[in-house]
């Protein structure tokens, strides 16, 4: 066995945890971000987060005078959630002129050290502040407002819209995840993601470069290149323990067949075109936004085939039957919306992306369930497993693996 993926991803998770110590040294002297709720939500803290960070225009105009941590559970896999009050200074909170609504929405890192280390080695947080300052105005939908965004060393804060506050929004639970949408709703999904790929199709490779370098990307950046298939590895065993009914000797031996052949996979999944994907695609991070849907959480976008967000968003959240009656009619769905927004993509080509993707939906749950970094979503992360399994079976990976093994 190689030893230099180990090597590699020992010497970054060491230097990792050399910045987050000194992130917290520093803090007192004021040289690092505060990632203390407490801390982040004093006025003088926010004005110049506004001042200096806004990514509205506006907003670094605004002045807050007071603001408040409301007892709201806000679920999250990796971060801190606060929904805070805000009072502002010479206007009332309800004016319609004001650039700041009467409540936000701070995302910043969570207490625990191992997910901080994680997220920090695999640079989500880092991503998602570069999604939102040079890309997110170019999404055609309605994703989260950020009001002001700033990251420094291994601390990041984004204060958001709180899309609680608009009646017209409806967000999406675990029970919906368990219970699945209709068809209809993931047709409204998969329209929307026919507008983002075609969106951002025909881009060059310095036009993406600028806009998200790919030293930010999940999969295709030099260091996950090789650290992706290590972390596959080092899950499956505990991943396993989790779930020994669902995962059996046979898709053991398939999910390491696949990690040994991982470079010819890259070279499949990321052959051009490419488009902006959102990386993270299940009904969970959908919203319903009056008669259109929008998007939440982009913290894996990255540049790749739009059909990985398609079969993300269909394993993950229809049950298995109910895919399986729908499956084909819902990529041709897709392939139709596409072709709306003037990007052809035949339906035999799309169908093979289709069944080679299908592994990196069922990888993630695997490395999801492996590393606990779902947080309180074992449920839920059980039946995604069960239905990426048959997903893997149903669209027969494993015989387009063999395929592309004796081609290559």
């Amino acid at each position: 066995m190689d030893p230099s993926p180990y090597i590699v991803t020992a010497g970054q998770a060491a230097k990792t945890l050399g910045r987050i110590l000194w992130d917290r040294a520093a803090e007192p002297m004021g040289l690092a971000l505060p990632f203390d709720p407490a801390r982040v939500t004093d006025p003088a803290f926010l004005n110049d987060l506004l001042a200096n960070h806004a990514v509205d225009p506006d907003a670094a105009r605004f002045r807050i005078a007071a603001a408040r941590m409301l007892d709201i559970k806000s679920v999250s896999s990796n971060c801190n959630n606060v929904v805070i009050a805000l009072e502002h200074e010479g206007q009332p909170p309800s004016s319609s002129s004001s650039p700041l609504p009467r409540s936000a929405f701070l995302k910043l890192p969570p207490p625990e050290l191992l997910t901080r280390l994680f997220c920090n080695v695999i640079r989500v947080w880092e991503l998602e502040c570069q999604f939102y300052r040079r890309v997110a105005a170019r999404v055609p939908f309605r994703i989260p407002k950020a009001y002001a965004v700033k990251n420094q060393g291994t601390r990041f804060v984004m204060l958001l819209e709180n899309l609680h506050d608009d009646p017209d929004v409806t967000l999406h639970t675990n029970p919906d995840m368990l219970e699945g949408p209709s068809i209809e709703k993931v047709e409204r999904c998969l329209a929307t993601l026919g507008k983002l790929h075609a969106s951002f199709s025909g881009l060059s490779l310095p036009e993406r470069e600028e806009l998200l370098p790919a030293e930010l990307l999940p999969f295709t950046s030099p260091f996950m290149r090789s650290f992706s298939p290590l972390t596959g590895r080092l899950v499956l065993g505990p991943c396993r323990k989790k779930a020994p009914d669902l995962l059996t000797d046979d898709l053991v031996a398939l999910f390491e067949r696949a990690l040994d052949h991982w470079d010819l996979l890259l070279e499949f999944w990321y052959r051009e075109p490419l488009t902006l994907i959102h990386g993270d695609s299940h009904l969970g991070n959908f919203f319903v936004d009056g008669s259109k849907m929008g998007m939440l959480d982009w913290q894996a976008t990255h540049w790749g085939k739009g059909v990985r967000d398609v079969q993300y968003l269909l394993i993950d959240s229809l049950p298995e039957k109910l895919l399986a009656a729908n499956e084909e009619k819902l990529v041709q769905h897709y392939v139709a919306e596409l072709a709306a927004n003037g990007v052809t993509l035949p339906f035999d080509e799309a169908w093979e992306q289709y069944r080679a993707l299908s592994f990196q939906t069922w990888m993630t749950i695997i490395v999801s369930l492996g590393t606990s970094t779902m947080i309180d979503m074992d449920e839920v992360m059980l039946e995604i497993l069960a239905r990426s399994n048959a997903a893997i079976r149903r669209l027969g990976f494993a015989d387009w693996l063999e395929e592309r093994i004796a081609s290559a």
